[in-house]
């Protein structure tokens, strides 16, 4: 039976993404030719020296896709895809100091956006670990998923890899996969996307803080800066102060 829905919502998927990427082209074809030439650089060179620590264990909660207090006075909003190397990376080192260091002050909150364009797997997580939002546990799924990446495209987030990381982390599997193979989240996720683009976002992991914009696992020195001008901007009170 699992195979069966599995068919079917890969089917789905595929042909619902076909029209959105037909969709995409036309209003990004000029300006992804020249980004992803210069990214893509970019992307291969932080991705040689990512690391496969997984990411430590959270200290702080948070509501749906925002971990954190939401009424912090700074946002770090992130973009990224399961299956990128240095967005785990990212997560590891980087968002995981934020968090001890800002979030669990109440300063700043984290903000999680999809933008998944490394493949189909990448497509699959984010709806998967929507699904898992619905049952409160998207931060539990999102580092499991990070924890479990692989190759691209190689079967680390097959449906079955995708099921099983549910009931790792507690999900009510049964409604999971109802949800998962509903295509429920595709269009939203998609959008998300496409919004993204519009924003200038061409690679992940792409940070946001206040006006600054970070792109991939830089020095958290660029992210602390980054942060305590925001908290000074607003007459916030820094870990660096």
């Amino acid at each position: 039976m699992a195979s069966v829905s599995s068919a079917k919502r890969q089917t789905k998927t595929a042909q619902v993404k076909a029209a959105r990427r037909r969709k995409s082209i036309i209003k990004f074809a000029a300006l992804g030719a020249i980004a992803l030439a210069v990214v893509g650089g970019v992307i291969a060179l932080q991705a040689i020296s990512s690391g496969s620590s997984d990411i430590p264990a959270r200290v702080a909660t948070g509501e749906g896709r925002v971990l954190g207090d939401p009424n912090a006075p700074v946002t770090v909003i992130e973009y990224a895809d399961f299956q990128c190397p240095v967005c785990k990376r990212a997560e590891s080192d980087i968002v995981s100091r934020i968090e001890r260091e800002y979030v669990e002050q109440r300063l700043v909150k984290i903000e999680f956006r999809m933008f998944p364009f490394l493949g189909q797997e990448s497509w699959d997580a984010a709806q998967a670990a929507e699904a898992a939002r619905e049952q409160g546990k998207f931060w539990e799924y999102h580092d499991a998923l990070f924890n479990a990446q692989g190759s691209e495209n190689s079967g680390a987030f097959s449906y079955d890899n995708l099921v099983q990381i549910a009931g790792d982390v507690g999900l009510d599997v049964a409604a999971f996969e109802e949800t998962l193979t509903s295509n429920k989240y595709l269009d939203p996720v998609g959008d998300e996307a496409d919004a993204a683009r519009e924003a200038g976002v061409a690679s992940t992991p792409t940070f946001f803080i206040g006006e600054t914009e970070i792109v991939g696992a830089q020095d958290y020195a660029d992210f602390q800066t980054a942060i305590e001008h925001e908290l000074s901007r607003i007459g916030a009170e820094g870990a660096m102060q």
